[in-house]
């Protein structure tokens, strides 16, 4: 199975009523926008070059999720690295899921969705470590202005 075939599986499994992410196909780049006689008369713009195969958001906190799938031979190329640095530096989430052929279906998403599922559970860790220290350097400079 390839990557085109591969991620509306994934999509499915990630959207499931009940979980905790949504998401959808992202076309990335511009490719041709044909007339009907075949001439190129501009381009279908889409997401940025280097975009991620699936793009969605992570509920209740509204976080980005971008999921870039990816067969045992194809390689994440510099667009995608640019892309992925961006999406971390704005708070996003980023994973890459490469399908493994010597796996079925179901397995290659049961371990996709679980790869997902510890990419948002370390976010909110980071997320809950960050406003830890925040409350106590509040709670701290607080305790000073009273002294």
């Amino acid at each position: 199975m390839n990557e085109t075939e591969y991620q509306p599986h994934l999509a499915a499994a990630l959207s499931r009523a009940g979980r905790q992410s949504r998401v959808w196909r992202q076309n990335a780049g511009a490719p041709p926008r044909r007339n009907r006689r075949g001439k190129i008369v501009g381009a279908i713009h889409g997401a940025p070059k280097g975009a991620a195969d699936l793009s969605g958001l992570v509920r209740p906190e509204g976080w980005r999720l971008e999921v870039e799938v990816k067969s045992p031979t194809r390689v994440v190329t510099d667009e995608q690295r640019s892309w992925r640095a961006f999406i971390e530096s704005s708070g996003g989430i980023y994973v890459v899921c490469r399908y493994d052929p010597k796996l079925s279906l179901e397995d290659n998403l049961r371990q996709h969705v679980a790869l997902v599922d510890e990419a948002i559970s370390d976010r909110r860790q980071s997320t809950t470590t960050r406003s830890d220290v925040s409350a106590t350097v509040r709670q701290e400079a607080q305790e000073l202005s009273h002294a």
